[in-house]
Parts: C-alpha cells; structure tokens; sequence
C-alpha cells in the first residue's frame, strides 16, 4: 500500500506540474521526483548487501580477475582488517580482493566490497599510501556514496524503459528484485570504475583522516598516494580512474587533505602493517 501511495502521489504531482495538455506519463519526471522525495525510500543495509553479492564478482573479472596467488591475496585482506574494524558500518560484510591488473586502481561497491589492483600495491613506497587507498574506499561504503549515486538523474538516464519503471517502483518502496539489479548493473559498474561525484570524492578523503586516527597511522601522510597519483597522472593526462580524474583534480584533493590533517588530533595509537612485508615482497616498488 505504502508503494502504491507514493507512486501515486508522485504520478500525480507530475500531472500537476506538467499540465492537463501533457498525457504521456512522464518517468523520468517519476524517478527525478522519487529521488528528491524526503522519506520515500530510504534502502536499508539489506539492499546494498544484496547489490554487493550480485556485482563483485562479475566486476572482478570485468576488472582483470582476482590474482591467483592465495598468499597474496591473504597478506592484502590482513592489511586491510585494521582498518576495516575501524569503519562506521560494522555489520556489512565486508570484503577486499587484490585484481590482476597494470592500471593503478582502486574501487568500491555498496555492501562493503572492495578491490585493488596489483598495479597500485606496486607503487605503494609506504604502508600508509596503501593504508590510505584502502581507507577512502571504506569511505565511500561509509557514506553509502553507491546508493546515493543509484538515486541521481544522471545514472538512471543511461537505463532503458522497463529498467526505470522497476527502478522508480524499488524508489517508490518496492523490494530490490531481479529486473532491479539487471536495469543498474551496467550503470553501476560504470559508476564505479569511472569514479564518484566530485562530492563524494572529498568526503572518501576526509575519511582517510578519520580512519588514520583511529588506527595510528599519521594524519601527515594521508596524502602521500595522492602525490605519487599526481606523479603517474600529471594534471595534464587525460586517463580517467575511480581513484584519479579532473573532477575533482589531484591536486585540489592533495591541498583539501593537507589542510584537514594540519588540524587532526594526533593519537597515541601505533598502527600496525600486517602483511605489508609480503605484499613488497611480491610486487616491489620500482625505483623513481
């Protein structure tokens, strides 16, 4: 009943706005009202869960496949623990998988799945430029930044007819079936190959400090990957990451997490780098 209310209301407030002489049912109009409707339809955890397990692993092998080597992939997932146990979001099951794959890359997906690529361990000279990918992409599960994106104009536009219409009754409070997640899944793994909005970039930054805080790791070096980014993507390159892009530029973002770490309160907490040393050890830094 609840579903039936709010897309009615929603039909009904298109036909108002647009007049008695517009008799085409608008859903585009629908889906546009139903994400800025406070309180329509706020997915829960469950939802973002469910998105997660239909997607990773088709993304991962969209993304090179995860690497074979078992013990690489376990010196990654104790690397990341730490910081994972520091997240808002405890009751996600979160996940990380190291990709086989030469573009310096990282990602995240709703429900707390996570992957980067062998190329980036590789440049990593730190533990905390490592530590700091992997902290801005739980920033982005800790602010459901995948979710909110789902609900802007500019996604679902990419979505065929039959695909909005299921959308816009999931928006109006319907479950998250299969046609659902058939519509996004291209939108969404474009999405988040590609990058978040500039927003939602800064505010997986800022939540690199956060993290940092809470796990001992210095505040002052939370924007080290971000120089060896800029090293590797002068401003002037015209590839596009989810973790490098012009919107915002690296070096707005390095300026935006100097600024925030200059006023962090130090913590007396001592980070520690569980499987750093093997992951170095399969995939040295190269030398400047």
């Amino acid at each position: 009943m609840r579903r039936r209310a709010v897309l009615a209301g929603l039909a009904a407030s298109g036909a108002m706005a647009a007049g008695p002489a517009l008799a085409q049912f608008n859903l585009g109009s629908v889906i546009q009202g139903a994400a800025g409707l406070v309180g329509a339809y706020a997915a829960g955890e469950g939802d973002e869960i469910k998105m997660g397990e239909t997607y990773y692993q088709p993304l991962l092998e969209k993304s090179g496949g995860a690497v074979s080597d078992r013990n690489a992939q376990e010196a990654l997932r104790r690397f990341a623990q730490p910081l994972i146990a520091a997240a808002d979001r405890k009751s996600l099951p979160w996940e990380i998988t190291l990709v086989s794959s030469d573009q310096v890359n990282a990602w995240a997906m709703p429900g707390g799945k996570m992957a980067v690529n062998a190329a980036l361990v590789r440049h990593c000279a730190t533990p905390d430029e490592l530590a700091s990918v992997v902290a801005h992409e739980i920033g982005h599960v800790d602010k459901a930044h995948g979710m909110s994106q789902i609900r802007n104009q500019a996604l679902l536009a990419t979505v065929g007819g039959l695909g909005k219409e299921a959308i816009a009754a999931w928006i109006g409070g319907g479950g998250l079936g299969a046609q659902v997640l058939t519509a996004l899944e291209g939108p969404l793994y474009s999405l988040v190959l590609s990058g978040y909005s500039r927003t939602n970039e800064f505010e997986a930054d800022a939540h690199i400090l956060t993290l940092f805080q809470r796990t001992g790791h210095d505040p002052a070096k939370a924007d080290d990957f971000f120089r060896t980014l800029l090293r590797l993507y002068p401003q002037t390159a015209s590839d596009t990451t989810s973790l490098f892009s012009t919107h915002p530029g690296t070096v707005d973002r390095i300026a935006r997490i100097e600024a925030a770490a200059a006023t962090a309160r130090a913590t007396s907490l001592s980070s520690s780098h569980p499987g750093w040393d093997e992951l170095k050890r399969l995939y040295p830094t190269p030398k400047a």
